[in-house]
């Protein structure tokens, strides 16, 4: 659906690295067999989340039919981590279609903009001769060179 989003890298913030700690820390009992350990670990210890892991989080969360106090509920980050998920694919998505929508409106409008040949709307200034100023200093240029080859002819 969003291919433009394919790849891009989510920072943490510290108050969810922070929260992902304390779920660690509270799910007494759970290894690295448990469902969610690793998940956890992981995003600690990058301190970002790439999209697809974002939509495998979010999956994970809206088919979770367990008690949320379930070791692998908790240590995926509970209701905390799971609104963060929500509110950041909802965010970037949101982006990403704003920013189609004004692409669209601009280049729309700088297609359908209709004019006529030598409308008064175009303010481009119509352009001017230059002056010649290359004939004043042609005479100055020929008498200095004219008198550097003196000066290197004494010197040999």
């Amino acid at each position: 659906m969003n291919k433009e989003l394919y790849g891009k890298r989510f920072e943490l913030p510290e108050e969810v690295v922070v929260y992902l700690q304390k779920c660690s820390d509270a799910a007494v009992g759970s290894d690295n067999s448990t469902e969610g350990y690793r998940r956890n670990k992981e995003l600690r210890d990058n301190g970002h989340v790439t999209y697809q892991q974002l939509k495998r989080m979010k999956n994970f969360f809206d088919n979770f039919n367990g008690d949320d106090n379930d070791l692998s509920f908790i240590l995926n980050g509970g209701h905390y981590v799971k609104n963060w998920v929500d509110q950041t694919l909802k965010s970037s998505r949101d982006n990403v279609e704003l920013g189609k929508e004004v692409r669209s409106i601009a280049l729309d409008n700088q297609y359908n903009q209709e004019h006529e040949k030598g409308d008064v709307r175009n303010i481009n200034r119509p352009s001017k001769q230059h002056s010649n100023t290359l004939g004043k200093y042609d005479l100055q240029v020929t008498e200095s060179l004219r008198r550097i080859n003196d000066l290197i002819k004494k010197i040999i």
